[in-house]
C-alpha cells in the first residue's frame, strides 16, 4: 500500500512522468500504469482524501477467486476418512456441484490450509474401519474389599482401545493385566463397536509380543489366535516409536483425565460398583460435543466408521492359553506340573502345542489336533488317560479293575476269590494291588485248582498278602504233600498182605 501511495504522490502531486516515478520508486512501468489507471477509472481526483482501506480496495481490488464458492471443509474432512475416498474424488464431486469452483490444485491447497488451522488436525489420516489401537492406562483405580471384616485395598487397571478415524474410545477396568484380561478387553471392544477393524496396533507388552523386533516381531500365540478368530491382523508399534500409537496415547490421556481423575474421590466398596460408575463416565465422554467441530465421537463413529467395520463372527471368542511342550515317553504332556494328559503313543518324545481353557484341553502337533480332554479339576488324580492313546500291551493293563481280578479268581475257586478280595482291600488303594494279584493269579495256570485253593486258604489264615510270601508258602505246602508213583510201597506191603501183581508189580 505504501508503494501505491508513493506512486500517486509523485505522479499526482508532483506531476512527474511515469518513467521518473519508476526511477523514484523502483517499480515497473506496468505497475505504475495499473495504479494510475485504477484511480482514474474510479473517478477519484484526490486519492489522498480517502482512507487507506478505501484506497486499497480501489488500487488492489479483490481477486475473482473470492467470488468462487467455498468447499465444505468439514464435510471433506469426514469423507476423506472413509475407505477408498480421495481428495481427487471429493474435488470432482465439488466441481459437479459448483462448475465455477476452484481447480484441483487450489482445492487441495485450501483444504490443507483449513486442516492446519483446525485444532483437531492430525498429521496422519486414518481410514474408517482400518485399525484399532490398544494399550493399558498408566493411572490405576482402587476399590475397598470389606469381606471377612477386614478392609483390603484392591488395585484396578484400565484397558483402553480407540478407533482413530472417528476418535471413539472404549475403556474397561480389570483386576489385573494378565493375558486373559488383555484378550477379554479386545473382545469387549469389538462388541462395543459392533464390528472388527482390519488391523490391531498394540505396543510391545508381553501379552501382545513374545519377542519385540522392529521389523519382524514374534507375536503371542494366544493373541494371534484371537485375531485370527475375528479376521483381523496384528501390527505392533515399533519399539520406542510413540508416534506409531499416538491416537491411543491421546485416548489414554483423555480417559485418565476425564474418567479416572474424575472418580478419584469416590470410595468404591466392590469392583462391580467401580465398573458401573466407570461405564457411565465412558458414555458421557463419547457423547460430549466437540469444541470446534460438529457432533461428538459417537455421532462421527456412527456416520463414518461403524459401517466400515467388519462384522462380528457368529461365535464369541473364548479365551484359551497356549504353550509348547514335549510329550513324555509315557505319552503324556504336563499342563501345569500337577496334571498330565495323554496323547497317542506314536507322538512320544515330540514337541506339541497345548491349548486349554476352563473346560477343555487340546493338543496339536504340526497344526493337527491329536488329543482332546475335558479339563480335570481333581487334585488326587494326576493323570488323565484316554485308553485309545495306549499301545496294545498297555491297554490290556489299563483294563485292570477290582471286579476283573475277583472274577478271574472265582474261576479257580471260592478260597482264591476270598484271598484276592482280601488282598485288594488290604492296600490303601486297590490299584496298588493290581500287579500282585496278576502275579498270583498267573501261578494258578501252573498248578492244580486244589493246590491253589489250599494255598489261598493258608495265606488267608496267615495274613500273607505279598507275592513273594505267597510263592514261599505255596512251595512249602507242595513240599509237604506225599509223593505218589508206581514204585511206592504202601501200607499193605508192610502188613504182609500185599501180593505181587501180574508183571512183577507190587500191590
Amino acid at each position: 500500500m505504501e508503494k501505491a501511495k508513493e506512486i500517486l504522490r509523485l505522479s499526482v502531486q508532483m506531476g512527474l512522468s511515469q518513467r521518473d516515478v519508476a526511477k523514484g520508486t523502483g517499480c515497473s512501468l506496468g505497475m505504475i500504469n495499473t495504479v494510475l489507471s485504477r484511480v482514474k477509472e474510479a473517478g477519484l481526483t484526490d486519492p489522498f482524501s480517502v482512507t487507506d482501506k478505501e484506497l486499497g480496495s480501489i488500487v488492489y481490488p479483490q481477486s475473482k477467486e473470492h467470488d468462487k464458492p467455498e468447499p465444505d471443509f468439514q464435510y471433506i474432512n469426514r469423507e476423506i476418512k472413509k475407505k477408498g475416498v480421495t481428495l481427487l474424488l471429493l474435488w470432482e464431486e465439488y466441481k459437479a456441484r459448483e462448475p465455477n469452483g476452484y481447480m484441483y490444485t487450489q482445492f487441495c491447497t485450501k483444504y490443507r490450509e483449513w486442516r492446519k488451522t483446525n485444532s483437531v488436525y492430525m498429521r496422519k489420516t486414518y481410514k474408517a474401519g482400518e485399525r484399532m489401537l490398544v494399550d493399558w492406562a498408566g493411572l490405576t483405580m482402587h476399590y475397598y474389599d470389606v469381606s471377612n471384616r477386614t478392609e483390603n485395598t484392591k488395585t484396578v487397571y484400565v484397558f483402553v482401545a480407540v478407533l482413530p478415524a472417528s476418535g471413539i474410545i472404549y475403556a474397561k477396568p480389570f483386576g489385573d493385566m494378565k493375558m486373559e484380561s488383555w484378550i477379554q478387553g479386545h473382545v469387549n471392544a469389538f462388541e462395543y463397536f459392533e464390528g472388527v477393524p482390519l488391523l490391531l496396533v498394540p505396543d510391545n507388552a508381553k501379552t501382545a509380543v513374545k519377542k519385540a523386533h522392529r521389523y519382524e516381531p514374534e507375536l503371542n500365540a494366544t493373541y494371534q489366535e484371537m485375531a485370527k478368530h475375528y479376521g483381523t491382523v496384528i501390527i505392533p508399534a515399533r519399539p520406542r516409536s510413540a508416534t506409531d500409537k499416538a491416537p491411543v496415547e491421546t485416548a489414554v490421556q483423555i480417559v485418565e483425565r476425564r474418567i479416572i481423575a474424575k472418580l478419584r474421590h469416590t470410595r468404591f466398596l466392590s469392583f462391580d460398583d467401580l465398573a458401573e460408575a466407570f461405564n457411565e463416565q465412558l458414555e458421557l465422554l463419547n457423547d460430549q460435543p466437540f469444541q470446534k467441530l460438529e457432533g461428538c465421537r459417537r455421532s462421527v463413529f456412527l456416520s463414518t466408521e461403524k459401517d466400515a467395520l467388519q462384522k462380528l463372527p457368529s461365535q464369541r471368542y473364548e479365551y484359551a492359553a497356549i504353550k509348547q511342550a514335549k510329550v513324555g515317553f509315557d505319552y503324556h504332556v504336563a499342563l501345569d506340573k500337577t496334571h498330565f494328559y495323554s496323547v497317542p503313543y506314536q507322538y512320544a518324545g515330540k514337541m506339541v502345542s497345548i491349548r486349554w481353557n476352563s473346560r477343555i484341553i487340546e493338543v496339536f502337533c504340526e497344526g493337527e489336533r491329536i488329543a482332546c480332554h475335558m479339563r480335570s479339576g481333581e487334585h488326587t488324580t494326576r493323570y488323565t488317560t484316554d485308553p485309545a492313546h495306549m499301545p496294545p500291551n498297555h491297554r490290556e493293563v489299563a483294563d485292570w479293575s477290582p471286579e476283573r481280578f475277583t472274577s478271574w479268581a472265582a474261576k479257580t475257586g471260592e478260597q482264591t476269590k476270598l484271598f484276592i478280595t482280601a488282598l485288594l482291600s488290604h492296600r490303601e488303594h486297590p490299584e496298588q494291588a493290581y500287579r500282585t494279584c496278576a502275579g498270583i493269579l498267573r501261578i494258578a495256570s501252573t498248578i492244580t485248582a486244589k493246590q491253589m485253593e489250599d494255598a489261598c486258604k493258608e495265606a488267608l489264615a496267615r495274613n500273607v498278602y505279598s507275592y513273594s510270601y505267597f510263592v514261599k508258602l505255596l512251595e512249602r505246602l507242595r513240599s509237604a504233600e506225599p509223593v505218589i508213583h508206581e514204585n511206592l510201597r504202601g501200607k499193605a506191603y508192610y502188613q504182609g498182605t500185599c501180593t505181587m501183581l501180574e508183571g512183577g508189580q507190587p500191590c
